[in-house]
């Protein structure tokens, strides 16, 4: 059964992972079918906390939902042959299932050579010499029907495929050399399936639950490719396309996990104190301990009911969460700007804004000057007409913005603001997604860069 992820945007954070996790859990006990909650990219330590706290491992990482040999095998039993098989065993097994190629495999399932239908019929005309020794057809069937599938297997010159290689590579392939059936393998060599050219026409895209963002840009690699089945997202409305019409959720609250919560509530679904806690996490992460200007009433009404359920005091357990950011000597600056950066275009520009969220704005003032030089070159690999980072102080309830790129006048102009040192100070500036990205479209807007 192929399996739908629930899976959040690149650079995953507390929200994210979260609300994948939790919503995953309510899928898999209210509809039928496999659900695996999965991350776009690696885990921040905020996160890693929680999950460790809260008793989840680590979602599995997928980088790359596009279409893959994978998704062309048909869920069926396997039929193969090993090496000892004869060729009486042989011939009944294709007849009996119908099979015009048969994979020849030894103890392990791993791959040894193919069989087909061709190649048994080619046997018996080449022994029989086209007729002309019919008066022997007794004694060379014996001698034929005492061979084994060792002594008559394909090994060389094989065409098969790995299970990731990309479809558009095996169709070419498959025009290329046009043969009835392809084995696929995966990296050791262990078999799979077969697959063929009629396995294109019926191919099965990866399906997907989206939470916690709908813009192409945020999303898994090769989502285009995929089959998105429902969003659940407390963002702008993006440029994702679907396929048929979903079941998409977005609403103005101040966390993803608030909705799934909700969901919860609404259809009566029993969670544990582990499962509170870890929605309650995602609730007090993205509202910065409801400091943040895009906290609803419904968060804190439903933190509450979370509250209750996990044993937490969420203000307590928010600075907890945001304490294990601090550590962030450990980080490189390129890491620091990636681990939460978000891409957004306006007609031709796209920029960038990065959030780093701290309990002591003072503990980056010395990197100040690297962030700047370091912003400056992932502007130029990213092609982003400038880039911000906000360095925000959660419990002081303040940001500083660094800014870098050819358009960084831009901000200025958002603003209303000097850059001094390639920064800006904003009093009561918290939210990247209220406060930071609507102020520069609108910039943009009266620029006429769109």
């Amino acid at each position: 059964m192929k399996p739908v992820y629930v899976i959040g945007h690149k650079n995953p954070d507390v929200d994210s992972v979260a609300s994948a996790i939790s919503y995953k859990v309510l899928k898999q006990s209210t509809d039928e079918g496999l659900y695996v909650a999965a991350a776009a990219g690696e885990f921040n330590e905020e996160t890693r906390f929680v999950l460790k706290t809260m008793e989840f491992d680590l979602p599995p990482v997928v980088r790359n939902v596009g279409t893959t040999v994978e998704d062309l095998l048909e869920d069926q039993d396997i039929i193969y042959v090993t090496t000892d098989m004869s060729l009486i065993e042989l011939g009944n097994l294709m007849l009996r299932h119908d099979l015009k190629t048969v994979p020849v495999l030894d103890e392990h399932r791993c791959l040894l050579g193919l069989l087909t239908i061709g190649d048994l019929a080619m046997i018996f005309l080449d022994n029989l010499g086209g007729g002309r020794e019919i008066e022997r057809s007794p004694e060379i069937l014996r001698e034929i029907f005492g061979r084994n599938a060792a002594d008559i297997m394909k090994t060389r010159d094989l065409v098969l495929f790995e299970k990731d290689e990309p479809v558009e590579e095996a169709r070419k392939q498959m025009l290329a050399t046009r043969y009835r059936n392809y084995p696929v393998v995966d990296e050791k060599n262990n078999f799979l399936g077969m697959v063929s050219r009629y396995n294109l026409l019926q191919m099965r895209r990866k399906k997907l639950i989206l939470v916690d963002h709908n813009e192409r840009k945020q999303a898994v690699e090769g989502v285009e490719e995929a089959e998105i089945l429902e969003i659940i997202d407390h963002h702008r409305v993006g440029d994702l396309q679907t396929i048929s019409p979903i079941y998409f959720h977005n609403e103005p609250v101040g966390s993803t996990c608030t909705l799934v919560a909700e969901r919860y509530f609404n259809q009566q679904i029993y969670i544990s104190s582990k499962l509170a806690g870890l929605m309650l996490s995602g609730i007090v992460a993205d509202t910065m301990i409801f400091k943040s200007p895009t906290t609803t009433a419904k968060d804190r009404r439903i933190a509450e009911e979370l509250q209750r359920l996990s044993g937490l005091e969420a203000m307590e357990w928010g600075k907890t969460i945001f304490a294990q950011a601090d550590s962030l000597e450990d980080y490189s600056d390129q890491n620091l700007i990636l681990q939460d950066l978000k891409e957004y275009v306006s007609g031709d520009t796209m920029f960038a804004i990065s959030q780093i969220e701290t309990i002591d704005l003072k503990k980056l003032s010395k990197r100040k000057e690297s962030l700047i030089k370091t912003m400056k070159q992932i502007c130029g690999q990213g092609g982003y007409a400038f880039m911000c980072l906000m360095v925000t102080d959660i419990l002081e309830e303040v940001t500083e913005l660094l800014v870098a790129g050819e358009k960084s006048a831009l901000a200025e102009k958002a603003f209303g603001y000097k850059l001094t040192g390639g920064s800006i100070l904003l009093q009561g500036v918290m939210s990247r997604k209220k406060q930071v990205v609507p102020v520069i479209y609108e910039v943009l807007r009266r620029e006429n860069v769109v």
